[in-house]
């Protein structure tokens, strides 16, 4: 078992992108999406940019467990996962906030219209390669929640390509442990980023 942490600066439900029943990270981190293999847990912490949490305060925004780790271009042309190419058509925040942005095209991609990603960081994101699928995750959104001392991870002080990996294995094991047995699997909470007047994310 491996668990690694990192800081998110900024959660609206993109990256990770946890609708539909399925958590998956296509955006951002490359080096986390090329170094990550399958059956690795990966835990979302705050950060002081994202709402002003300091350093040692940070909670816990997800916990995944990778199950899949895939192409970007098999993620765009796999039918499981239309779903999250994102359709700015669609009034429901849900549909718009998808992370399956790049379509192959020659030797290359191009990048769909969306509301989060824009041209700037197309060469970051095809750098990571991959994309990771989860299907055993928990995610608390805006109402993240403090880990007890005792049980918390490593958290990096500040951004980490990698994230942190937890040494102690017997910790992480416990703390893995204390949230998939108090908590349901999936979506707990809207993102910090969204719309007050959507409630999309209950109804995916």
């Amino acid at each position: 078992m491996r668990l690694f942490s990192y800081k998110i600066t900024n959660d609206s439900g993109f990256a990770p992108n946890p609708f539909f029943g399925i958590m998956t990270l296509a955006t951002c981190k490359p080096k986390i999406r090329i170094c990550k293999k399958e059956g690795d847990w990966i835990a979302g912490f705050t950060s002081k940019e994202l709402c002003g949490d300091e350093v040692g305060k940070e909670r816990l925004v997800y916990l995944m467990q990778v199950k899949e780790k895939i192409l970007i271009a098999d993620y765009y042309s796999s039918p499981k996962f239309e779903s999250k190419i994102p359709d700015l058509c669609r009034k429901e925040f849900v549909h718009q906030s998808g992370d399956n942005i790049y379509k192959p095209e020659g030797d290359g991609f191009i990048q769909l219209p969306n509301r989060n990603h824009g041209p700037k960081e197309h060469e970051h994101d095809l750098s990571g390669k991959f994309v990771l699928i989860s299907t055993r995750f928990y995610y608390f959104g805006r109402y993240p929640f403090e880990i007890p001392e005792s049980l918390r991870p490593d958290v990096p002080k500040g951004q980490s390509a990698n994230g942190s990996l937890t040494h102690d294995s017997e910790r992480a094991a416990e703390f893995i442990k204390s949230i998939t047995e108090n908590y349901g699997l999936g979506v707990h909470s809207a993102p910090h980023k969204w719309p007050r007047n959507d409630d999309s994310w209950k109804f995916q």
